[in-house]
């Protein structure tokens, strides 16, 4: 037992005597403290201490955390591992190093390159290099455009006692197209969807779009003479099978300003065009000889801010266009027409993704929306009827008709007509929105298939109109013909459906619609009576001629066939 002299004051907490206690609420504070009874409790004598001398001892599983020293020293440093280069236009330059981070020399015995064709290496001389104690040494490692289309290289340093430091370098070589095309005959653009369609005997569809994004393709044929025929001749024979850096042409604009060599904007209009972050963009001369090809870093309204400055000086009036990655569908013939000049129609097929934002009409009804744009109609326009017919014959007695839906679906031609950038990208989105087959939109005939004869109340849910056969024909689960939008001369439309037909006599027929109009409307307001039908494109693919660039004219064209989707 210890003794050890001393004395004892009142504290604030005073516990049990006992040191280990397994009554904790024994401890209490002790409220009643000052300093004359603090001096009064002084005690002579020895203080005598009676807490155990043995110790317990627990076990605990731990980790080594590294300090500083560990984590950055006594090893070889390459920076960086790894190079994505992405689209390889032109020559693409990265700066690497090599630290020697042990507080003794190394020496760099070689440096080995696997699959490295077209990359070199520059800015330190060629091994045995010797590296002093926490040396850096920095290389530019630089790819061309010359080598394999599909860049995956590994550059290797040896190092004394050390481990292999490797480099990977990964990429895709493409170069420009920069042949200008015809317009005479404009430049086509296809957007192909993929819809997978199952339709049951009544006619009602289950529709499954399988693709994100649609398969784009431009068509154009081109005119290359003198210097430029041979060039277009050797790139079809050298580069023919790879991948392009495609000129979007309908997207095309001329610089209003000077771009100077070194800088990393170009002032331009970006929007309603297929610019885009990480993607490319071409400046082009009066030949094919003159252009660049430029990374693009972000985008303004009024800029595109690129990722290395341009290489050299783009007067005002210069063609600036996006890119777009494509390959050659099919190697297009030259048509040889005299000694200087060759013509060629040539198809690329777009390789990255196609994005594009999705807008459908902002006016619904019954919950689906409504195309209120007239079709353009200085082509002639298509209307039939599509049944599910099932026809058995066994060759030898009349055969079977068996029409398995008991209604004809409506189809109708439909066509567009854009002028400028904005009505273009308009189109655009709504083509993008009905994702070819997969979506339903309500089509209006916009012709004058009705006439009303007399005045409607406002709370009348009664129309008189000019008889056309309508009681004798008309069916109320029939698709096409039972949904009318009515256009006034005011501005004002309304959509309403059809739930029964009479004949009043020989030239007159009335219609019970689902709800009143809400006014007055008398024969002379009305400027058309229409049928609508709810539709889906009969197609997964469209076709847009780019008459001129989109500053200008392009048309559209499409089928639209009738739905049962409210069945659904």
């Amino acid at each position: 037992m210890a003794t050890f002299p001393g004395f004892q004051v009142p504290r604030p907490v005073e516990a049990v005597v006992a040191g280990i206690t397994p009554n904790i609420s024994a401890l209490f504070l002790n409220q009643d403290i000052t300093l004359g009874s603090a001096s009064a409790s002084i005690w002579a004598g020895s203080y005598a201490a009676h807490q155990p001398v043995d110790v317990i001892h627990s076990a605990y599983s731990a980790v080594h955390q590294s300090d500083l020293a560990e984590n950055f020293y006594n090893r070889i440093w390459l920076i960086p591992g790894r190079l994505d280069l992405g689209n390889v236009v032109s020559v693409q330059e990265r700066p690497v190093s090599v630290w020697n981070a042990h507080f003794t020399p190394r020496t760099l015995s070689q440096i080995d390159r696997e699959d490295a064709d077209g990359i070199s290496l520059a800015g330190q001389p060629s091994p045995p290099l010797p590296f002093a104690a926490l040396q850096e040494r920095i290389w530019t490692v630089a790819v061309s455009t010359d080598g394999p289309p599909v860049v995956d290289a590994r550059i290797v340093w040896q190092l004394q006692d050390e481990q292999p430091l490797i480099l990977v370098i990964t990429g895709n070589r493409i170069t420009a197209w920069p042949f200008a095309p015809d317009w005479a005959d404009g430049v086509q653009e296809s957007l192909e969807w993929l819809t997978e369609l199952l339709t049951s005997t009544s006619g009602v569809e289950q529709r499954r779009s399988l693709r994100l994004s649609p398969r784009r393709s431009f068509e154009a044929e081109f005119y290359a003479e003198g210097r430029e025929r041979v060039l277009l001749d050797l790139s079809l024979a050298g580069w023919g099978g790879r991948i392009w850096a495609l000129p979007v042409w309908p997207d095309i604009q001329l610089l209003a300003s000077v771009t100077a060599a070194g800088a990393l904007t170009v002032e331009c209009d970006t929007r309603w065009r297929d610019f885009r972050a990480g993607g490319l963009a071409l400046l082009r001369g009066e030949s094919a000889f003159e252009y660049e090809v430029v990374e693009i870093q972000a985008l303004a309204a009024s800029a595109i801010q690129l990722a290395r400055p341009v290489q050299r000086r783009w007067p005002a009036g210069s063609r600036l266009y996006p890119i777009r990655t494509a390959q050659l569908t099919e190697q297009p013939a030259l048509t040889r027409l005299t000694d200087t000049l060759y013509s060629a129609q040539a198809r690329f097929l777009v390789m990255d993704s196609s994005d594009w934002p999705e807008v459908m009409p902002s006016t619904t009804y019954r919950g689906w929306p409504v195309l209120e744009q007239r079709p353009e109609e200085s082509e002639d326009l298509s209307v039939s009827y599509q049944r599910l017919i099932d026809v058995l014959d066994n060759e030898t007695g009349l055969p079977q008709f068996s029409d398995q839906a008991g209604i004809g679906f409506p189809v109708h031609g439909f066509r567009w007509q854009t002028e400028g950038r904005e009505e273009h990208a308009a189109l655009r989105s709504l083509l993008y929105a009905l994702r070819g087959r997969q979506k339903a939109i309500w089509i209006p005939t916009h012709a004058a298939d009705l006439v009303l004869v007399d005045t409607v109340a406002a709370t009348s849910s009664v129309l008189d109109v000019e008889l056309v056969g309508l009681a004798r024909f008309f069916r109320a689960d029939a698709p096409g013909r039972r949904d009318i939008r009515i256009e006034l001369y005011g501005g004002q439309v309304f959509h309403r459906r059809i739930l029964d037909v009479s004949e009043l006599n020989v030239d007159v027929e009335r219609m019970a619609i689902d709800s009143a109009l809400g006014t007055v409307v008398r024969p002379s307001d009305v400027a058309r009576i229409s049928f609508m039908t709810l539709c889906r494109q009969d197609s997964d693919s469209v076709q847009i001629t780019h008459e001129t660039d989109t500053d200008g004219i392009s048309t559209a064209s499409t089928v639209f066939r009738g739905v049962r989707d409210e069945l659904q």
